[in-house]
């Protein structure tokens, strides 16, 4: 493909030099020369391969070092909702069909149940299997079952809401292998040694495919409290 490109360029060059030659002018193709607005034909400055998209190579931080936080050796995301004016049992009462529904939802496997139910400490535990989907495209499916808790506790004027207990059922298809979340997502595992960007191989796709389910969740259980 460089020889190609380079071919075309200089036939590009030398036709133009050509029709200098007999008075006439030519513009040359598209390649490894361009015209000033003056009229000089100039070489184009040499672009490393992977600098056309350098915005793609911009990692957001949301996605770095402490986006994945560790409660004794496991990760752990909380998130504290205020919601004034509600009982511990008016946000119970609230957070129980909707956990329930939630565990039925499009992408959850059979697997998805409200596995705890504490009434009189309005606490509740959901078991949550489902599809975490990194591409799908209409010759490639590549995805893998992903398991985690919802521990939900509610107060008088708040809710507390836990994701832990991670682990993906990956390639199931072909034999399957469980890798806990520590193993793929952690900042030890995922990040390289300036926590600036990924370490090589498939775990980046697992961390920020992760992260960003776990900011949907919230945000859903967020907009139903808010209602």
């Amino acid at each position: 493909m460089k020889k190609l490109t380079l071919l075309l360029g200089l036939s590009a060059f030398l036709a133009t030099a050509n029709a200098q030659v007999t008075g006439k002018y030519s513009k040359p193709q598209e390649g490894s020369y361009t015209v000033t607005a003056d009229g000089k034909i100039v070489k184009k400055e040499k672009r490393g391969l992977f600098d056309r998209n350098k915005a793609d190579k911009v990692i957001d931080a949301k996605y770095l070092a402490g986006a994945c936080p560790e409660v004794n050796g496991k990760i752990q995301w909380d998130r504290s909702y205020n919601v004034p004016g509600k009982s511990a049992k008016q946000i119970y009462d609230a957070m129980l069909p909707f956990l329930q529904a939630f565990c039925k939802s499009n992408g959850m496997t059979e697997l998805s149940n409200v596995a705890v139910v504490n009434e009189a400490d309005h606490e509740i535990g959901a078991s949550i299997q489902e599809w975490l989907v990194f591409e799908n495209k209409p010759l490639s499916l590549d995805r893998t079952k992903f398991n985690y808790q919802l521990i939900v506790r509610c107060f008088d004027g708040r809710c507390v809401v836990t994701m832990r207990n991670m682990s993906y059922l990956y390639e199931e298809d072909r034999g399957g292998t469980t890798f806990p979340a520590e193993d793929m997502i952690s900042d030890a595992e995922a990040l390289n040694k300036n926590k600036d960007g990924f370490q090589k191989g498939g775990v980046r796709k697992f961390r920020t495919k992760t992260i960003d389910r776990k900011d949907q969740v919230f945000k859903m259980i967020e907009e139903h409290l808010a209602n």
